[in-house]
């Protein structure tokens, strides 16, 4: 059964979580859940309904819902072609060598200073002030997922020159 993986699971990650054994229930409720179906099991903080494989009148879901709540700022700082495809649209119908498919070969083709001088654009633009500040009092994200490139705090090869200024949109 998957909730027994389930509740051996948790227990053994978060001791004294779940104290007892589940305990199969049918066509009863319990206060603040949704009533039961044959296929529902019974454990001390929650109902887990087996059929629909969803939980109800869980006492620990607040706190695990509010802790993290977070949102990806991909395609900024790092380059990621299904992500900001714009970017790239100025190297479709070139051969191998005059196309770019990630920030690497973008700063190789374009060179350092029009690498540089495209990026600070989409920097500029991709992720603001206000967006940051929307997302804050929005009160549904608590946390930015920010990708970087090694090359950012140390520039090597064809990175010298074209992410210079990278870090200096990281507060």
């Amino acid at each position: 059964m998957k909730f027994k993986l389930l509740y051996l699971l948790v227990s053994s990650l978060s001791p004294g979580f779940i104290t007892a054994e589940p305990s199969s229930s049918s066509s009863s409720s319990t206060a603040g859940a949704a009533p039961q179906n044959d296929d529902s099991t019974q454990y001390p903080h929650f109902v887990a309904h087996n059929k629909t494989q969803t939980c109800t009148a869980d006492t620990h879901s607040l706190p695990f819902n509010t802790q993290i709540r977070g949102v990806n700022l991909g395609g900024w700082l790092v380059l990621e072609p299904w992500i900001t495809p714009s970017l790239f649209y100025q190297f479709l119908g070139k051969d191998e060598n005059t196309t770019a498919i990630d920030i690497h070969s973008f700063c190789t083709v374009l060179g350092p200073e029009e690498g540089n001088k495209q990026l600070k654009r989409h920097w500029e633009a991709w992720v603001t002030q206000d967006i940051i500040k929307e997302l804050a009092e929005s009160g549904a994200v608590n946390s930015l997922r920010l990708p970087v490139g090694d090359w950012m705090y140390k520039p090597y090869g064809a990175y010298v020159g074209c992410t210079d200024g990278a870090l200096d949109y990281v507060d």
